[in-house]
Parts: structure tokens; sequence; C-alpha cells
């Protein structure tokens, strides 16, 4: 009986870990949050339009992995962008328009917004 415990164990362990993950949703709706932050110098409103993270995880099985693959790229950009400073607000708005040009499929798009 001892053993099948213990064989439970790694198990256990990797349902924690993967507890721990983040999911494309997740960091594509901190990414939207950050860039709202980060547009505050400049803008009263958030460049970007609200988005609904459980939509997105409800809906993400409508995304292949390109799509993915872009939206990871998205959110990398996002992370990259520094923060708005007041007269340099459209270099800003044209970095958000550049990571915005990693465009997903129609589907995926539809789904998840």
């Amino acid at each position: 009986m001892r053993k099948s415990g213990w064989m439970l164990a790694p198990l256990a362990a990797a349902a924690v870990l993967s507890g721990c993950r983040s999911t494309a949703c997740e960091d594509l709706a901190a990414a939207y949050a950050d860039v709202a932050q980060k547009s505050q110098p400049c803008v009263e409103r958030a460049p970007l339009p609200a988005f609904d993270a459980a939509r997105c995880e409800q809906n993400l099985q409508a995304c292949g992995g390109e799509d993915l693959d872009q939206l990871d790229a998205q959110v990398e950009c996002y992370q990259r962008l520094g923060t708005c400073q007041p007269g340099q607000q459209e270099a800003f708005f044209q970095n958000i328009t550049n990571c915005d040009s990693n465009v997903l499929s129609n589907t995926c798009e539809a789904a998840i917004f």
C-alpha cells in the first residue's frame, strides 16, 4: 500500500506545478493591463480594448498552433514597450500598431476577443 502512495507523489507534484503555469490568455490579459499602465502618462484611456481572459480561455481551442505563436509574439512585443512619454505619443502608438501586426486567423480572433 505504501508504494502506491509514493507512486502518486509525482502526479500530485505535476498537478501542482501545472497549476502555476500561465496560459496564453492570462499572458495576453496581463500584457493588455501592462500597456494600459504604460500609456497613462500620455492618454486617459487605455489604447487597447477591454480583454476578457475568461472568454479567451473558454474559446482558445479555436486557435491553432500558428495562432498561439502569434499570440506569444504579440505578448512579447507588448512587454518590450517602454512607458509612453508626453510628446512621444505617436512613436508609442506606432509601436503598439507594430505589436498588433502579429495577426491571428479570423477564426481564432473571433473566438477569443
